[in-house]
């Protein structure tokens, strides 16, 4: 959920729920931009960078996984 502030809260499941250290959201080039950053057991210094398609209704971008040093192309659709 987007706050009026700027802010957002984000949960995360894989499959259970996963501690966010951190998040931030910005406009960029006409798109919602969705920084998520984790930091626990297996997780430490992950992060997630996402871009919302409103047309779409789809978050794509890219996942950080820090314990391999490699960065992955990520897509997420709404379950309905």
């Amino acid at each position: 959920m987007v706050r009026p502030v700027g802010t957002v809260e984000a949960r995360y499941f894989n499959p259970r729920e996963i501690t966010i250290a951190g998040t931030d959201i910005a406009l960029w080039k006409g798109l919602v931009n969705l920084f998520i950053k984790l930091e626990v057991e297996g997780y430490p210094g992950s992060r997630y960078t996402l871009y919302y398609y409103a047309e779409r209704d789809a978050l794509a971008g890219f996942y950080y996984q820090a314990a391999v040093q490699k960065t992955f192309e990520v897509v997420f659709l709404r379950k309905e």
